[in-house]
């Protein structure tokens, strides 16, 4: 079996109370089986702060305060369970987030989603190629599927800073008999917006950039080396996934696109590490999202 992860991985750690955007805000918590059972043999305090909380609907989860917040966050930014009782109390998705795990035949590959504003701050935070390390826990690994070892050369390529970024993205489409077409980012602001929303943020961004008539992020720009270090991410993440379900081809340019409307915001709103977190809590955090853009971009291929 091997282990693969970014570079930067192991650099995480949660900056909790200093975190501008708490991930204990705006999402529904849910509760694996094994924590359930945890919890709902704690007796005293512990047990009725839980059998308090608790939601046994649909799929068993925290209750939100009226403002969204994890009814265990402090006002200080906290969590009161790892305060009170220990890390350990935590449950899957509480311990876990942002990372993200992707489990293939031979490979368990891991990484660090981009809705957390710390996971953006490392993928941005150094100048050379995305670079992944890999472990082996034996010698009998086996061997890689082929659509991995296709996405590791996706990614070499991507990584050859001998020509300029997006020389190497028309290569790579071309490889794939793609063809991302002009960028028209008035027509992708316009169906994100017909998404549901869930910052106002990202919306108010949307809206105020439909007056812009700029078609694809200006090259110079595109060039940048954080672009190449995002579209990269966006291929380790998703490439092989969406290729699942979809085209290759396809899927290559979702990652692509994803990196442009990235950078053509930055183009018009000015650099902000903060576009890349809204993009990917809005959209790559959708399943429902990227399957609709998959869809527009797999007509525009036929």
């Amino acid at each position: 079996m091997k282990y693969v992860e970014p570079d930067f991985y192991e650099s995480f750690k949660c900056i909790a109370d200093k975190c501008r955007h708490s991930c204990c805000i705006g999402w529904e918590i849910d509760i694996d089986d094994k924590s359930l059972k945890k919890y709902n043999s704690m007796s005293g305090k512990a047990g009725e702060d839980f059998k308090n909380n608790i939601s046994l609907d649909d799929e068993p989860h925290f209750i939100l305060a009226e403002d969204e917040r994890c009814p265990f966050l402090t006002d200080a930014g906290l969590c009161r369970l790892i305060s009170e009782y220990g890390e350990n109390i935590l449950c899957d998705i509480c311990r876990e987030h942002p990372r993200f795990y992707n489990v293939y035949d031979n490979r368990e590959e891991r990484g660090l989603g981009l809705c957390c504003e710390e996971a953006v701050r490392l993928l941005l935070s150094a100048d050379k190629p995305f670079a992944l390390n890999v472990y082996a826990e034996d010698n009998t690994a086996g061997t890689d599927e082929p659509e991995l070892i296709f996405r590791d050369r996706v990614l070499e390529l991507l990584s050859q800073r001998e020509r300029p970024l997006t020389g190497r993205l028309r290569k790579l489409l071309e490889h794939c008999g793609a063809a991302l077409t002009v960028f028209d980012f008035k027509y992708w602001a316009e169906l994100f917006l017909s998404f549901e929303q869930m910052d106002k943020s990202w919306t108010e961004l949307l809206e105020s950039c439909l007056k812009c008539e700029t078609e694809f992020p200006p090259e110079e720009k595109l060039n940048a080396p954080e672009y190449e270090r995002l579209i990269a991410y966006f291929v380790y993440r998703h490439f092989v996934n969406l290729s699942y379900d979809y085209e290759i081809p396809d899927s290559l340019i979702f990652c692509i696109l994803s990196g442009c409307f990235v950078c053509a915001l930055d183009t018009i709103r000015g650099k902000d590490p903060e576009h890349i977190r809204l993009y990917s809590a809005e959209i790559e955090y959708s399943v429902e999202n990227i399957g609709l853009i998959m869809e527009k971009i797999s007509k525009t291929q036929q």
